[in-house]
């Protein structure tokens, strides 16, 4: 008989141990059309929306400073028609080129039917993005998103996907190693990891190689953000719990960052002057492309205002919009916070209404689902996920684990 290995053996456990999270749920999880607000469904919704809708208010003054915010609108706290660098008129309440791998990411768990790995985001770019959808891509995504989709619909021998590896697109790909990607766009990994941060780590791990090489500090900030993220799902999270798991997963390398900032919200709070401490830190671009892009700015930024607005979605996206430099990141990163941990019933129907219609106008987004569309599919995985779980718990317990041989 062949003995488990360690690492099979720990992940059958935590399965086990994560089943009875997994019970203490399933009265929550029901049909999505019938969810009651605060419930795991209402946070899938609001982490989504929260994200959305940062990226949609914040994407009309992407690489604006402080000042020019200022200058042009007071305090922006409406949606505004955009085209930034790729010419293109969108309406306001559009999205970028972070949603849009949100959104593929949506599809991917979508289509499968369960959390993904980076071959299966691997082919749903290649089965969304057929040749003759590639110029409309190229209008609302950067020329990194469209190399690497390039990159993964390449066909071998007998027509076969996947001449380079998906877990290996990162480090073929010429992008900056250590910018925001895992930590901007990586939402619907941490929901369809609803509630368990380790398996929200674990599969950013896996999936961010198609973004990254390895080496990337982009990982670290993505796992402590994403099992961030995860656990805001929990019913009893709060906004300190919040935090405190975003700490507890942070590597030893990047914690003092993330402690900083942290330290200037408690100071400031919802202020300008935590705006202005925080320029001290992240202003100019040192000459390095995607100067304001990078992950250590973007999870410290938001974890700050998360904890300098108590949550509250309104207050974190208004306050990370009017930040300056990459607005439509950092209030897409702080918005899922905010969303996941208080849910989309706390936020304004109008703002999720205003996003949702400019999606259908979108001619060149991968989808255009609403953002409650999106959400019920991950909701759906997570149901089966449940299920699964509840099965090999009762499977196991036949198999007579609750009396072990003396």
């Amino acid at each position: 008989m062949t003995k488990p290995d360690g690492k099979s053996h720990q992940l059958r456990r935590r399965d086990l141990l994560n089943s009875a999270l997994a019970a203490t749920l399933a009265g929550s999880v029901q049909t999505a059309s019938a969810a009651p607000a605060h419930n795991l469904f209402d946070k899938i919704y609001g982490c989504l929306a929260g994200s959305f809708i940062g990226s949609a208010m914040g994407v009309a003054v992407e690489g604006f400073s402080r000042e020019k915010i200022a200058e042009k609108y007071g305090v922006l706290k409406t949606f505004e028609p955009w085209d930034l660098w790729w010419n293109f008129p969108y309406v306001a309440g559009s999205t970028e080129d972070g949603t849009e791998r949100v959104k593929q990411m949506c599809l991917a768990i979508a289509e499968k039917g369960d959390r993904i790995n980076a071959a299966d985001l691997a082919r749903t770019w290649a089965r969304t993005n057929p040749d003759e959808r590639m110029e409309r891509m190229k209008k609302i995504v950067t020329e990194f998103d469209v190399e690497t989709t390039q990159v993964a619909k390449v066909r071998g021998y007998n027509n076969q996907l996947g001449v380079v590896p998906a877990g290996y697109i990162g480090t073929v790909v010429n992008y900056t190693h250590g910018l925001n990607t895992m930590v901007r766009s990586f939402m619907p990994i941490a929901m369809v990891n609803a509630c368990d941060e380790e398996g929200a780590i674990r599969d950013t791990y896996d999936v961010g190689r198609i973004y990254h090489p390895l080496t990337s500090e982009g990982f670290l900030w993505g796992a402590a953000y994403n099992a961030a993220l995860a656990h805001a799902c929990r019913p009893d999270a709060t906004v300190d719990s919040v935090i405190n798991t975003a700490l507890k997963y942070a590597h030893p390398s990047i914690r003092p960052e993330l402690e900083r900032g942290l330290d200037i919200a408690r100071k400031y709070g919802n202020t300008t002057k935590m705006r202005d401490a925080f320029y001290e830190i992240y202003d100019g671009s040192g000459g390095l492309p995607f100067h304001y892009s990078y992950a250590v700015e973007i999870a410290t930024k938001a974890f700050a205002a998360f904890l300098a607005t108590n949550g509250n979605v309104e207050d974190t996206i208004i306050m990370t919009v009017n930040f300056g430099r990459d607005t439509d990141c950092l209030a897409a990163s702080a918005g899922a916070l905010a969303g996941a941990l208080a849910g989309a019933s706390k936020i304004p129907p109008d703002w999720i209404r205003t996003v949702d219609e400019a999606t259908k106008k979108n001619p060149n987004t991968c989808s255009q689902l609403t953002i409650r569309e999106h959400a019920e599919d991950i909701f759906k995985v997570v149901q089966k996920r449940v299920q699964e779980m509840k099965a090999y718990v009762a499977f196991m317990e036949s198999a007579g684990i609750s009396n072990p041989a003396a």
